[in-house]
């Protein structure tokens, strides 16, 4: 099941896939890789990316998840990152993404400070940048897309 409610920053890229980047798994780990920085600029430590599913996770806890379609190499729908307190009641009675027994977090516990939404959407798209390049270089994950 997906969630999108109060205290979380959605973020749908769009995307063409193009000759020499239609590589759907570099690109999830891309998305994941965009999140991870945006969130260390925000003080949260020791997010990253978990064997048992695609997402970000910290501290054994679902931090950000992941969804995206493509089609004919555009991509379409993509993370939603939980930011404040605020998302806990709407995960309350869904099992996030169904993915059982793992917990949610959000960017505000684990930075130790009260990050709002728009100061998560700066982060986010300060690295955005750094991630999806308008140029048609790429070095994967951890790179230029």
């Amino acid at each position: 099941m997906t969630y999108h409610g109060p205290g979380q920053l959605v973020g749908y890229p769009i995307v063409h896939l193009g000759e020499g980047r239609r590589d759907v798994h570099r690109y999830v780990r891309s998305l994941e890789e965009l999140i991870i920085r945006a969130v260390g600029d925000l003080g949260v430590t020791g997010a990253g990316r978990a064997p048992w599913h695609a997402g970000v996770w910290a501290e054994d806890a679902y931090l950000a998840a992941l969804g995206v379609k493509v089609a004919r190499w555009v991509t379409h729908h993509g993370f939603a990152l939980n930011v404040t307190d605020a998302v806990a009641a709407g995960f309350a009675t869904i099992v996030p993404c169904g993915v059982a027994g793992r917990p949610i977090t959000w960017v505000s516990r684990l930075a130790g400070w009260a990050v709002s939404v728009p100061e998560a959407a700066a982060a986010v798209a300060h690295r955005a940048g750094e991630i999806f390049d308008s140029s048609a270089e790429s070095a994967g994950a951890g790179g230029k897309y």
